[in-house]
């Protein structure tokens, strides 16, 4: 897997995503979800309020990453349904493997020679991050567009850039803890909404015979599961702004109530026996396999996982999902949920205005295209059409994202390779090496300075 990045889920980007926070690259959600931050269906604009700008036939580029299928959305189905609503635009889309994307990208971008619609990943994940290409100069500004309304600003803040938003977002992904309903109900566990009720259920899980937790530790990827839930509680609710005063030197990762904290939380699961250090030897599908089975009670995954760990295993028994309780009893808690990938408009497009126009009508929530969108099972929207049939399992995490609770995953905000150190010191923490916290933000740190020059 490349990188961690539904509430509209495109599965083989996601996945992506989080095999590169295993790896090198940063966590880029490939999901796909059409969210707002009121639950407001109508048309707050699109094609119908905006007759084309231009009166010729035109030409308009795009170019996505990924692999295309029969009857592809993007490279079929979207140019279609671009041109019946705009008679007078040929939307021609190319899609390519996403080492094939970055490379053709950078190319196209250096010789001037870029396509007018291009995919951007939010914040600085990636080599194709929207505030590493704003800040070059290679994306044009379109926060004046109506269908931004909907996304809600989680969505829109992941994509801005000096006060601009430069890409819309494809969607959200989140990270939860999925339970087993019959064992919380066997011991009269209710779900906890607070990190002491969350131990307590663990507590009495144990004393019980149940393995609380399982995690396939073994891919280190997994680790960014439990904790970027913890972060989303911890972190960012005291300055939502973390990971961009890392840059300027004013926060750090060693910085005493912060990542500290977040580790500290974290270990205390292994250090009682929630999670079963063995873990060290387990990957993460037999991890997922464990609990289908019956054999704990609790994992930490994401949405891009519902079908696995949904599916049937060696007992029957009913699935829930929700976020970890990281807060204190009285306080907010937060979800933590990834917006993904979007399309981008370039600096030097001739076609601007009829880019802005294509946008809003494939995010408008009522119009054929995204009716299409969703109908072509990418994505679980969260407004207009379609919205009234998202899984159950994900609505307290959509309330939270809307009402705006909710932080995105903390390796959006890092340059690649600091998830990759956290994971190897905890790795080594579990192992029972005697790597410690302090070590563990230290080395974060350090890995960080490295990385930007710090």
């Amino acid at each position: 897997m490349k990188k961690i990045s539904s509430i509209l889920l495109v599965l083989t980007l996601t996945m992506a995503l989080f095999a590169g926070c295993g790896k090198s690259d940063n966590v880029n959600s490939g999901v796909d979800a059409g969210t707002t931050d009121n639950g407001q269906t109508e048309n707050t604009g699109g094609s119908e309020d905006v007759d084309s700008a231009s009166e010729g036939e035109i030409t308009i580029t795009m170019m996505y990453s990924g692999t295309a299928a029969e009857n592809d959305f993007e490279t079929q189905v979207l140019p279609d349904l671009v041109k019946k609503e705009f008679p007078n635009i040929n939307l021609e889309v190319t899609k390519l493997p996403d080492d094939q994307y970055y490379t053709a990208l950078k190319t196209k971008l250096a010789s001037g020679e870029a396509p007018d619609i291009i995919l951007v990943q939010p914040k600085y994940a990636g080599a194709n991050s929207v505030i590493g290409l704003a800040e070059a100069g290679y994306l044009e500004p379109i926060s004046d567009l109506n269908v931004l309304d909907k996304i809600g600003e989680a969505g829109t803040d992941s994509f801005m850039y000096e006060g601009e938003v430069y890409g819309v977002p494809s969607g959200v992904t989140i990270l939860g803890t999925y339970y087993n309903k019959d064992m919380f109900d066997e011991y009269g566990i209710e779900v906890p909404t607070n990190w002491n009720q969350f131990l307590a259920a663990c507590e009495t899980l144990k004393e019980n015979g149940v393995q609380p937790i399982v995690m396939g530790d073994k891919d280190m990827y997994v680790m960014q599961f439990g904790l970027y839930q913890l972060a989303a509680n911890i972190v960012y609710p005291q300055n939502p702004n973390f990971d961009d005063d890392l840059r300027t030197g004013s926060t750090k990762y060693t910085d005493k109530g912060t990542w500290d904290k977040v580790l500290d939380m974290y270990t205390t699961l292994y250090d009682n026996g929630y999670i079963d250090t063995n873990s060290i030897g387990l990957g993460a599908q037999q991890a997922i396999q464990k609990f289908v089975d019956g054999e704990a009670a609790m994992t930490f995954d994401g949405s891009f996982n519902a079908p696995a760990l949904t599916a049937q295993g060696a007992v029957d028994f009913e699935r829930g999902y929700f976020p970890l309780p990281g807060n204190t009893e009285g306080e907010q808690i937060y979800a933590s949920m990834a917006v993904g990938a979007g399309p981008a408009i370039t600096k030097d497009s001739q076609y601007i205005e009829e880019c802005k126009q294509i946008l809003e009508f494939w995010r408008d929530g009522e119009s054929e295209l995204w009716q299409a969108y969703v109908d072509s099972g990418k994505i679980i929207p969260t407004y207009g059409y379609g919205s009234d049939n998202t899984n159950p399992m994900f609505d307290r995490f959509i309330e939270l994202y809307n009402e705006g609770n909710s932080y995105y995953w903390c390796n959006q905000g890092w340059p690649a390779g600091v998830e990759v150190e956290m994971e190897t010191l905890l790795s080594e923490y579990i192992g029972g090496v005697g790597t410690t916290v302090e070590d563990m933000t230290n080395g974060m740190q350090r890995k960080f300075d490295e990385l930007t020059d710090n």
